[in-house]
């Protein structure tokens, strides 16, 4: 099976086939301590990401606690400014030689370029494409215990995924700790699309994570949240959590672009032209192929929503699998661990189960519990808040459905009045036709005796020696049959014959 392997980094053939390195500038953000304010550097050259990860990065042996996030740039960006007081971002800053361009910050959410289908440059300015060297990523991936798992879930594009396990992970030539491993992916079927890989080890709360495809916007808006979030920091599923609110405001603003367009196709609906107008007019099939391509693009943002939500109903779910295991009370824990002790007692008989090694007292920790019990406060925020989004995901995904409910029935309107009225205009046309053949029937039977009592065949006065009907009348029947059998197998041949011909060769077919 291809589940997540023990102390299992990114391959080589994964950092070589599944990313791309164009070299930037990156925000890193580090987080110590309960109290102590977030340190955010800015890092460009080798040797500065060298002197970072040898010397300033905390390990996971060193039973320090605390966050580090690298937000990976998505290239095309502009580049962000050295420090920003608004937001806290604290960054160090670099020379003027190296020093970034300002720029004003974009505020409410995703822009309107996120809107459609992705672009020709998606492949370029994807998640996959990182702001640093091979080398350096190489170098990353190891220190930070970054799952190779990720390599995966960066590879789906088009699905948005939350997965997590449990594993045994460490530096490269070091000891093993357990692990949470956490990977997010938005799918790239819009702009901006996200993937998050976090590495969590519960016996110190460090935590290791990179937040990949970053806009300037997304990195500042992570910033703001990281400076207030407190003992939070050392929550498994802190960034997981902020990756989904992230994700909800780029939706919001999909959601009502695309709910505002099927709207006015809907509107369209019913002022539609009439019938002669609408085969005289060139825009008429323009028009339809519009409404037709945004009914399909709310359905496919509707599937969207609706896997996406299913992500944050595992994620809800592992919360409270937090609050049962790693986070649950000493005494709580010892109680369950002698249940299932006896329970296994009963199964096995002696010697296998010696009472002697097992009922041992509590281990009570004072500092230990308190910790526990604010990270429990913390997961029910945590849950509480993905409830939230969850419920508000369903409502997104109940507003698409009946808008594109709304364009269906509102079509089946559209095309039954414009059937009402090809029926009644037909209905005009036969009583016409009706009027004519009406006519032509009261004036066929005479125009043909004029035309056969005009020919030159006829004598009318004859002389004693003429005849009354000439001998060659004979032609002009012979005319008129060989004329009629041509027209007639003419028309038998071009409709009746020729479909039929075409109807077999297919059926063979």
């Amino acid at each position: 099976m291809d589940w997540p392997r023990e102390n299992h980094n990114i391959s080589e053939t994964d950092l070589r086939n599944v990313f791309k390195y164009e070299p930037k500038k990156t925000r890193v953000l580090t987080l110590q301590g309960l109290y102590e304010e977030p340190s955010v550097n800015l890092f460009e050259t080798h040797d500065r990401w060298i002197e970072w990860i040898d010397k300033e990065l905390p390990k996971p042996d060193s039973g320090a606690s605390g966050l580090v996030l690298v937000l990976a740039r998505r290239t095309g960006q502009q580049q962000a400014p050295a420090i920003r007081d608004d937001l806290l971002t604290l960054e160090k800053e670099p020379p003027k030689s190296e020093r970034a361009q300002t720029f004003p910050i974009q505020v409410g959410g995703a822009p309107n370029a996120e809107k459609g289908l992705q672009s020709a440059l998606s492949g370029r300015r994807s998640a996959r494409t990182l702001p640093f060297s091979l080398e350096i990523f190489r170098l990353i991936s190891q220190r930070l215990c970054l799952h190779g798992s990720i390599a995966r879930v960066i590879n789906r594009t088009d699905v948005p995924i939350f997965s997590r396990a449990e594993v045994q992970m460490g530096l490269p030539e070091g000891p093993t700790y357990p692990a949470y491993i956490y990977n997010c992916r938005s799918t790239n079927a819009w702009e901006m699309d996200l993937a998050l890989t976090v590495t969590h080890f519960p016996h110190t709360g460090l935590t290791y994570a990179m937040l990949f495809g970053c806009s300037i916007t997304i990195e500042d808006e992570i910033i703001r949240r990281l400076c207030s979030v407190g003992e939070a920091a050392s929550y498994p599923l802190l960034l997981p959590g902020i990756f989904a609110e992230i994700e909800r405001n780029r939706h919001m603003n999909i959601i009502e672009d695309y709910v505002d367009d099927i709207e006015q196709k809907i509107f369209e609906l019913d002022y539609l032209p009439s019938i002669e107008k609408q085969i005289d007019n060139a825009e008429t099939e323009r028009r339809n192929r519009d409404k037709r391509s945004q009914w399909l693009d709310t359905a496919y943002l509707r599937n969207g929503l609706i896997t996406w939500n299913e992500q944050l109903v595992k994620m809800a779910k592992h919360t409270e699998e937090l609050q049962n295991t790693l986070f649950m009370p000493t005494k709580d824990k010892y109680l369950h661990d002698q249940a299932s002790i006896a329970s296994y007692a009963q199964l096995h008989p002696e010697p296998l189960y010696r009472p002697e090694l097992y009922d041992e007292k509590v281990d009570y920790d004072e500092r230990d519990e308190m910790r526990k019990s604010e990270m429990r406060k913390i997961g029910t925020k945590v849950s509480d808040r993905l409830t939230a989004i969850i419920e508000e995901y369903e409502d997104k995904i109940r507003e698409c459905t009946m808008r594109i409910d709304g364009m269906a029935m509102a079509t089946q309107w559209s095309h039954g009045e414009t059937n009402v009225e090809i029926a009644l205009a037909t209905g005009r046309d036969s009583k016409h036709m009706r009027t004519i053949s009406i006519v032509s029937m009261v004036f066929l039977p005479g125009t043909f005796m004029a035309s056969i009592f005009s020919m030159q065949f006829f004598n009318w006065v004859p002389s004693n020696d003429d005849t009354v009907i000439s001998r060659y009348f004979w032609i002009y029947i012979l005319a008129t049959v060989i004329a009629t059998t041509l027209t007639l197998g003419t028309w038998y041949y071009c409709v009746v014959w020729r479909h039929r011909s075409r109807k077999a060769v297919s059926e063979e077919e």
